[in-house]
């Protein structure tokens, strides 16, 4: 599987051997044999349809991630953009291995992948781990960030360290600390700061819970700003990390009076990513009870004001997903072999000088 293009590289797969449907993985050819029709899959959440056959974006570092199954399929990366790297499978490094979830990966430094990964073993212990992999797809380290959950990761080059978006872990009470949600860690897996304390989030169990019609967490640091989204309430906080400033909004009654405009209603949040300027970026699934009508709407929802514009919508076609934004741009996936771009100014689609996925 290979993505020849000389703006975005295919990075990473991950292999799932006997994954159970709880913790499945789409193979690249579920999207491959869609006509009109919308395949729902199940994740550990339940939290989405893989759209685009487990299509990860690390919007970060500007880098696709595909995560293929069905069980036996092995995972490549391309490091470069001139050539496929070595295939990381988890399964060989870990004996007694039964399932793999992988919550969240980042491209790290010097070729690296970085994955967050739960880890059930068939003596039924479960184990949540950061994995390193080296650019041979050879195991490098394994490091436990708790009591920190892992939701999220992001590696950040202008910082040289990993930032992880998750509840701190510790027992809540009267006299509980305010625990951080976001801390920084250095590539060697050391605390180095706590950062966004909980109570920037409403309080009503873990916020960055993931479903159906909220979608996943989803995190991006950059030099200017750190943004993240916590789905369980919808709430999307940005830190502006040169004036020390930050921003709050809930979008639920945003989402949810956008989605039932023309008789629609949501059925399902995909892909979620943030702008520049921290904007947040959701393509929904839209249906309607009257008939097997449906529209997939990509919408932007302003941190500053609230407002929401239509960024792009079909009808009844299952076969353009969201993926990210990319440069300023909102990236796309077609067919599961083309990569399309379309400028902020334009409804219009072009293709990401890529040749198709094969």
């Amino acid at each position: 599987m290979h993505l020849d293009t000389t703006r975005i590289v295919t990075h990473l797969g991950i292999a799932a051997h006997g994954v159970s449907q709880m913790f499945r993985a789409i193979h690249i050819v579920s999207l491959l044999l869609l006509s009109t029709e919308i395949t729902l899959f199940g994740t550990r959440a339940g939290a989405q349809a893989l759209n685009s056959a487990g299509a990860r974006w690390d919007s970060t570092n500007q880098v696709l991630f595909f995560e293929p199954g069905p069980p036996g399929l092995l995972v490549r990366s391309d490091v470069d953009g001139n050539g496929r790297s070595a295939e990381i499978d988890i399964f060989k490094d870990f004996a007694g291995l039964q399932n793999i979830y992988v919550d969240s990966v980042t491209a790290g430094p010097e070729g690296t992948t970085l994955i967050a990964a739960t880890l059930s073993f068939r003596n039924q212990t479960v184990q949540s781990r950061v994995l390193t992999y080296g650019a041979s797809g050879q195991l490098l380290k394994t490091w436990d960030a708790a009591p920190q959950e892992v939701e999220a990761i992001a590696y950040s080059r202008d910082d040289d360290a990993i930032f992880i978006l998750g509840e701190g872990g510790v027992p809540k009470g009267p006299e509980a600390p305010d625990n951080p949600v976001l801390v920084e860690y250095s590539r060697d897996g050391q605390l180095l700061k706590s950062m966004i304390p909980a109570g920037a989030l409403k309080q009503s169990g873990d916020p960055f819970a993931a479903g159906s019609l909220t979608g996943e967490p989803v995190l991006r640091v950059t030099k200017n700003r750190i943004s993240f989204y916590a789905p369980k309430n919808r709430e999307v906080f940005t830190w502006d990390r040169t004036s020390g400033k930050s921003a709050y909004l809930d979008i639920s009654d945003i989402v949810d009076e956008f989605s039932t405009k023309d008789g629609y209603r949501l059925a399902q949040t995909h892909h979620v990513d943030f702008t520049d300027g921290g904007d947040i970026v959701l393509e929904l699934l839209l249906g309607k009870d009257t008939d097997l009508g449906y529209a997939i709407e990509v919408a932007r929802v302003s941190l500053k004001t609230g407002a929401t514009a239509s960024v792009h919508k079909t009808f009844n076609d299952a076969r353009l997903w969201f993926i990210g934004i990319e440069n300023g741009e909102y990236l796309y996936l077609s067919d599961g072999q083309h990569l399309y771009i379309q400028s902020p100014a334009s409804q219009e689609l072009t293709p990401l000088d890529a040749k198709q996925i094969d």
